[in-house]
């Protein structure tokens, strides 16, 4: 066999092809594998492990949001921490306010009709009035008396609108009337 500096680069790779390599794999990244593509560090895995992922482990102690840490948690008591979904009571939507109109000018107005159980002026994400607020009444009928007395009056040089939410107020003419009387009856002949 010639040297290796005689022979020319055709006949040093097929010679190499011949004897199994001789070397010339260095640095290619392949190892021992032998296939085509970079070898892979661990070829059997799952070996090293007994499983692939461990066991989720539950909290010591009951996940509280910090947000709402200074609020006491009696409040809710039933539902740990929740407000409760349904809400009893009567709701009024007052719009039209000024923009200086406060928490507690709300609440000083509308406690005079009755008792509130919750109220709130309604902000902006900068943090500026919207010009609207919401008051809810324990009772419907502080609700309608609030309606009737504060509805169109002035607080602060503007016309209050308030309205109540969530009902339907029907008037008297507005009901729909049976000509013939016969509800159900979809060819209008009466059955007697």
């Amino acid at each position: 066999m010639s040297s290796a500096l005689d022979m020319s680069l055709d006949d040093l790779i097929k010679n190499n092809k011949k004897s199994g390599g001789g070397g010339g794999n260095r640095g290619r990244g392949r190892g021992s594998s032998g296939g085509p593509g970079p070898a892979r560090r661990f070829p059997n895995r799952v070996a090293n492990r007994s499983t692939p992922y461990s066991a989720a482990k539950a909290p010591d102690s009951t996940w509280q949001h910090d947000m709402f840490a200074d609020q006491p948690m009696a409040a809710y008591p039933a539902q740990g921490g929740r407000p409760p979904s349904i809400e009893t009571g009567t709701k009024l939507y007052i719009s039209n306010l000024d923009y200086g109109v406060s928490n507690e000018d709300i609440k000083e107005l509308f406690s005079e009709v009755g008792d509130l159980k919750r109220f709130s002026i309604h902000f902006d994400r900068s943090g500026r009035s919207k010009g609207t607020a919401e008051v809810v009444f324990s009772r419907r009928a502080d609700a309608l008396a609030a309606v009737k007395r504060y509805n169109n009056v002035q607080l602060d040089g503007k016309p209050m609108k308030v309205e109540m939410v969530g009902t339907n107020i029907v008037s008297l003419g507005a009901a729909p009337l049976a000509v013939n009387g016969a509800f159900g009856n979809t060819n209008g002949v009466l059955r007697g």
